[in-house]
């Protein structure tokens, strides 16, 4: 099986062991927060021996805590033990922004799968293990230059993402192209981060400079933010591609 899941053996071998204490000991297993290709992958591996459900705390989640279990359990939200935080804070030092809220979270030594997606549209808002959230209202107190306080948050809160979209013409849908392209740097310094890692194409990292991008693809430069390829389908007379690049705020 494992030869299936390149780059992704010792998730699968983790998954694996879920499946096998869920089926051995009739139990209920509740994983991290996983991203849509992490959840792919339990859905692979699973099949349809156990029942898997999702939940990430906001509607439209992107990260979501995962249950592995046999299908007469009943499950309800509270079974995933999230918890979704408001943060309140004035702001006379500026707005807070995802990667402001992110790092400060980071820098409590609170371990990626712990959080949940981030929201940070008019009001600022996180999901988080319920285990972690004692520690974190405890602790956080300040992010960037603004005081914050933390509070429980029981609304339905939906994530939805704002973009900007950008048309580009691209001689190859190799990867080192796209990213040089669509976040312009030059096509060296792009072939350096792919192969340093710093590149996902659908959540996954992929360290191949000639893999070749398809449409709807995620592609995610580090410090540099996240793009969806769109093929418009059209080429120029010399044979080059045109796509639209969605930028994710």
């Amino acid at each position: 099986m494992l030869e299936h899941f390149k780059g992704d053996e010792v998730f699968v071998k983790k998954i694996l062991d879920y499946q096998f204490q869920a089926l051995q000991h009739q139990r209920m297993i509740l994983t991290p927060f996983y991203n849509p290709h992490e959840r792919e992958i339990v859905k692979s591996v699973i099949g349809k021996e156990l029942k898997i459900e999702s939940f990430g705390g906001f509607l439209n989640a992107e990260n979501q805590r995962v249950i592995i279990c046999p299908d007469y359990y009943m499950i309800n939200k509270d079974d995933f033990e999230i918890q979704l935080v408001e943060i309140l804070y004035h702001q006379q030092f500026g707005k807070i922004h995802h990667k402001d809220i992110l790092g400060a979270l980071m820098n409590l030594g609170i371990k990626r799968e712990c959080i949940g997606d981030i929201d940070d549209g008019q009001r600022c808002f996180f999901a988080c293990t319920k285990q972690t959230y004692p520690y974190i209202i405890q602790t956080l107190k300040q992010i960037k230059k603004s005081k914050i306080k933390l509070q429980e948050c029981h609304e339905d809160i939906e994530i939805v993402h704002d973009y900007t979209s950008r048309s580009f013409i691209l001689s190859s849908m190799r990867l080192d192209k796209v990213v040089s392209t669509m976040f312009k740097v030059p096509r060296a310094l792009a072939s350096e981060a792919i192969r340093n890692g710093n590149v996902k194409v659908n959540y996954k990292i992929v360290e191949e400079v000639s893999y070749l991008c398809h449409n709807n693809d995620m592609v995610s430069f580090k410090h540099h933010g996240r793009v969806k390829i769109v093929d418009e389908n059209k080429q120029t007379r010399q044979g080059n591609h045109v796509v639209s690049g969605y930028f994710y705020k």
